[in-house]
């Protein structure tokens, strides 16, 4: 009995110890005051105290193409989900990025430059608080507006905020969103939207520059789009009255396209030149609505051509998913996007990340960029067929991080477009094995790397700038993921990810939520590996230190654990090629001794830079050059 008892002691110990040693991480500050009120656990799941607040979106809009001029209202019911008292609200005014004087990662086009959004009359709860520009109850901090309430919203209190407003759209500085040509457009980021108020920061008071990207709320849109005669829309969430606005002979193909696994052409050149594709004459309203995602955009034009088709994600309900594309009829690559995306989502859905796309619905609209957008992706045209698998593949992806999982992409890009190009990596190459060229921005990375601005996965985006926000945000952090797929294998990798998207799905994780969740739900302890990676300034670099008969000696001169390869050179001429994932340095080794095979004698190796990484080449080879 003695013996079980000292037994039973001695694994309670180790047990701990190995807890202890596994959550042995650096915390902010701000995430500790988070595990401390129980918002968040160190399992990975959200806390018992787990809260997070909700804005639904009532809105109007309507676009004025000749003066490129969006005016709007909009209601937000605006829910008080945390345990504190609100006696401001902070609201984004993203189109400010183009107002005079405004702060900017970039150049604009002079004539861009614009007075900005122009808020016309503000209500609280039914009371008009402010008209033109002007109320006591406002203050302005580049583009950001702060709303101070004229009473306290109380924790599990909502109020209604109302807003009207106006702007001029840019024109030839098509960053993200803007006019594609004199009757196209693409509109984002185009209505007052309130930030995120969380757990971890508060408000989050970020001022958008143009680079880093966006975090919001999930809440309910349901929003009217008003164009004029013979302009088309397509936007996120569920098209409400196509049968008010499609002639029958369109809207038989539209509906149609809910049911096959073809593509139909709804609209071909030859509609555009007949016309009539609209019941009605004048201008139309588009009515749309989308249930719990983070952000709503429209792409409209008069003469865009449209494909679709739909899909099958989920095998047990046979749930389908509606795939679109509209695009100038002009365009060289578009005819082909419908394609790609319907089979983008097929492996998405049941290969990797193996989810079944979580949305309804998915339209890719032929743009001037690369952006992605709930149920709506604004891409450009391409030369390079690869090009377009790869773009197309990478902005639908992002579904998943940070939209279905809602992800904060201003202070950890890495992990959405490291995620995200990760999956691009695994779908463009299944649907391209012979063109894909590899992850965006790497080419220029693998020049910088271990120099001194090659920083850490876990500095925060916000303040990172060009070309450093690139390198860590997409080949960085892609990299990292995919490392972490090859040592854990497939099944460990994916168990894990499924649990982090559940677990997280409609919340806001943070990178200790994605940390603890893949320790917790692989049983092991990752901390050899992602404490250098995400923690620590450092870099790859492997030597070759030298040959014993049958083993060659590789050394770890770099802090960053990462995979090898090693070519060897037998003594009876033949070579072969050995692979080891980042698992063989989880002891904290800095030499690792590979054996040939059979005990063969090495006479010479190669160390291959198997993914781009190792800083210094100089020494992969033995014996050296020369020698």
């Amino acid at each position: 009995m003695k013996k079980l008892i000292s037994l039973l002691l001695t694994t309670i110990i180790i047990v701990s110890f190995a807890f202890a040693q596994k959550s042995d991480y650096y915390i902010p500050f701000n995430f500790k005051n988070a595990y401390e009120n129980q918002t968040r656990s160190k399992d990975g799941n959200p806390g018992e105290e787990y809260w997070q607040n909700r804005a639904d979106y009532k809105i109007n809009v309507q676009l004025f193409p000749d003066s490129a001029m969006i005016s709007g209202n909009e209601i937000i019911t605006y829910k008080n989900n945390s345990p504190g008292n609100l006696g401001f609200l902070i609201i984004h005014l993203f189109p400010n990025l183009y107002k005079e004087g405004a702060a900017r990662d970039f150049d604009i086009d002079p004539i861009d430059d614009s007075k900005g959004v122009f808020i016309e009359e503000i209500s609280y709860n039914g009371k008009i608080i402010g008209k033109n520009n002007q109320s006591r109850f406002t203050t302005y901090q580049d583009n950001n507006l702060v709303l101070h309430l004229p009473q306290t919203l109380k924790p599990g209190e909502e109020a209604e905020i109302g807003f009207k407003w106006n702007y001029r759209l840019n024109k030839n500085s098509h960053y993200r969103e803007g006019l594609v040509d004199e009757s196209s457009f693409y509109v984002a980021y185009f209505f007052p939207r309130i930030a995120v108020y969380d757990d971890i920061d508060g408000w989050d008071d970020w001022r958008y520059t143009g680079t880093a990207e966006f975090y919001n709320d999930f809440g309910d849109f349901d929003v009217a789009v008003t164009v004029p005669e013979n302009y088309m829309v397509w936007a996120t969430g569920l098209w409400q009255n196509p049968q008010e606005l499609l002639q029958d002979v369109y809207l038989k193909k539209f509906r149609a396209a809910h049911e096959s696994d073809n593509i139909i052409s709804i609209i071909k050149n030859k509609d555009l030149k007949n016309g009539n594709i609209l019941r009605q004459k004048g201008q139309t309203t588009w009515k749309y609505k989308a249930e719990n995602v983070m952000d709503f955009s429209f792409g409209t034009s008069d003469h865009y051509l449209w494909d679709a088709t739909s899909l099958v994600v989920d095998s047990a309900s046979n749930r389908r998913v509606f795939i679109d594309a509209a695009y100038n009829p002009y365009s060289n690559d578009f005819y082909k996007v419908a394609s790609i995306a319907r089979e983008s989502i097929k492996n998405m859905s049941f290969v990797f990340p193996a989810i079944p796309f979580p949305y309804p619905k998915m339209t890719v609209f032929n743009g001037l960029s690369e952006m992605e957008y709930p149920m709506m992706v604004n891409d450009l045209s391409l030369d390079d067929p690869s090009e377009t698998v790869k773009l197309t593949t990478h902005e639908i992806f992002h579904t998943y991080f940070p939209f279905y999982t809602g992800l904060n992409e201003t202070k950890y890009a890495w992990m959405d477009e490291g995620l995200t190009s990760y999956g691009e990596s695994i779908i463009a190459s299944m649907l391209d094995p012979d063109g894909y060229a590899g992850l965006y921005f790497m080419d220029i990375y693998e020049d910088k790397i271990g120099y001194d601005f090659d920083v850490p996965l876990f500095i925060n985006s916000e303040y990172l700038k060009k070309p450093v926000y690139y390198y860590n945000s997409y080949p960085k952090g892609a990299i990292f993921f995919k490392m972490l797929h090859e040592f854990l294998g497939n099944e460990k990798f994916l168990n894990a990810l499924h649990a982090f998207a559940e677990r997280w799905k409609g919340k806001h994780p943070i990178p200790h939520d994605f940390i603890y969740t893949f320790e917790d739900v692989s049983g092991e302890d990752l901390s050899w590996f992602i404490k250098p990676w995400l923690f620590e300034y450092g870099y790859v670099d492997f030597a070759i230190k030298g040959i014993e008969q049958n083993k060659v000696i590789i050394e770890k001169l770099g802090n960053y654990p990462a995979p090898i390869g090693v070519k060897m050179t037998f003594a009876d001429g033949h070579s072969q090629i050995i692979n080891y994932t980042a698992a063989i340095w989880n002891t904290g080794n800095n030499v690792y001794k590979i054996e040939a095979p059979y005990g063969k004698e090495v006479v010479g190796a190669e160390l291959l830079n198997k993914l781009g990484l190792d800083a210094d080449l100089k020494n992969n080879l033995y014996p050296a050059k020369g020698k």
